[in-house]
């Protein structure tokens, strides 16, 4: 019963009370949401007993979320040697005083990630629908309580026990020691592997069959870190110590193994940046099939630029070959240009800028050249497509 769990309850939660006083106008919503699935299943019949004692043991009895997600794991969690009754006290304890790296409480990113659901999922009609039924919610708040007892609370052997149990009941693999931001969906969640270092930023959308892995036996910090808002379809596979940039876009089936800059689009086996998201928040948009892009035009070359001043084909410029080809263009840059776009594009200071580093730094390589010409000016005078329309560097 609620009251045999003693918890503390973070930011204004308090401890439990009866269901009858429940304080936190969210929880109060999911309940009243829990008592309308009742409603419409009664009929005293076999299939509306079923669901009413469900729901009513998952959530309608339960004063907190905390304590009700506490419940409800830890019954999908137990198996015959470690039962519900088991778990539920080190689950209670975990969701009451768990911390998540942003500050937030645990139960504060438990709603957070539900109104994510309930605002991008079509299939999501309630609430307390997705607390009941949705694997991918479920899996994910299991890791969060795995990643503070990893993390906060020293008991990794007991992380890793819950990371074993997350995989056997919800078909998902989530590493405890891996970050998640808030406000998170992983959708439909067969299939899902997200290794040890890997970290997933604020607002993504992660579809089935999703694998955030390493690329074989490589130690330390080897798997993807995922910026804001990006969207990953469906099968998708990002192997590696890569960076998918803020509100980038994945392709369903795409294998990453190189950065992909914020706002791009990028599909295929082995994944090729196409353009760039129309969208700020394509993790929102769940736009799966990839066609709100702004496309390369077929006549342009991706990466144009540099593979212009690049003349010599070595994969990397000097200071002067960027110097020397801007001036052959009609660009007329001073020296102080170069050193200024050197200094943002430069990032491990070699006095070279190699295509990859370009890439990273194709706006700002573009913002210094501004002051000789409007966007469409430049890269025709670079020897690029003419038609991208002004305001849309859709090449990196």
């Amino acid at each position: 019963m609620p009251g045999n769990f003693s918890m503390t309850l973070l930011q204004g939660r308090k401890a439990v009370r009866p269901p009858s006083d429940v304080v936190d106008p969210f929880w109060a919503l999911i309940r009243n949401e829990a008592q309308q699935i009742i409603a419409d299943t009664s009929g005293g019949s076999a299939e509306s007993a079923l669901m009413s004692d469900y729901v009513s043991e998952s959530i309608v009895k339960w004063a907190t979320i905390e304590e009700a997600l506490a419940n409800h794991l830890a019954e999908k969690l137990g198996t015959a040697v470690l039962s519900a009754a088991k778990w539920r006290p080190v689950l209670t304890r975990a969701l009451a005083e768990g911390k998540h790296a942003s500050g937030l409480t645990l139960g504060e990113v438990v709603q957070k990630d539900l109104e994510t659901i309930r605002d991008r999922d079509p299939a999501c009609p309630s609430f307390a629908h997705a607390f009941l039924h949705f694997k991918g919610f479920l899996g994910l708040q299991a890791h969060r309580a795995s990643h503070w007892l990893w993390t906060a609370d020293n008991k990794k052997p007991l992380a890793s026990l819950i990371q074993a149990r997350i995989s056997e009941a919800f078909a998902m693999d989530i590493h405890p020691a891996a970050r998640i931001g808030v406000g998170v969906l992983i959708d439909h969640a067969t299939g899902v592997v997200i290794g040890e270092t890997a970290a997933v930023g604020d607002g993504c959308t992660l579809l089935h069959g999703v694998t955030l892995g390493g690329t074989g036996k490589e130690t330390e910090d080897r798997h993807p870190k995922l910026g804001k808002n990006v969207l990953v379809g469906a099968g998708a596979s990002i192997l590696g110590n890569v960076k998918i940039g803020e509100g980038a876009k994945v392709g369903a089936a795409a294998l990453v193994l190189t950065d992909i800059p914020a706002h791009a689009t990028a599909v295929g086996s082995p994944a090729k940046v196409v353009g760039r998201s129309k969208e700020d928040s394509p993790a929102s948009k769940m736009d799966q099939i990839c066609k709100n892009v702004y496309l390369f035009p077929k006549k342009a070359h991706w990466f144009c630029p540099f593979r212009t001043l690049d003349v010599a084909q070595r994969g990397f410029l000097s200071p002067q070959d960027v110097f020397e080809k801007l001036k052959q263009k009609n660009i007329d840059v001073s020296i102080s240009d170069v050193v200024e776009i050197f200094f943002k594009l430069d990032t491990d200071h070699n006095g070279q800028i190699t295509e990859q580093e370009f890439q990273q730094g194709y706006d700002q390589f573009l913002g210094t050249l501004k002051k000789h010409g409007s966007f469409k000016t430049i890269i025709a005078k670079l020897g690029c497509d003419d038609s991208i329309p002004e305001n849309k560097p859709v090449l990196f």
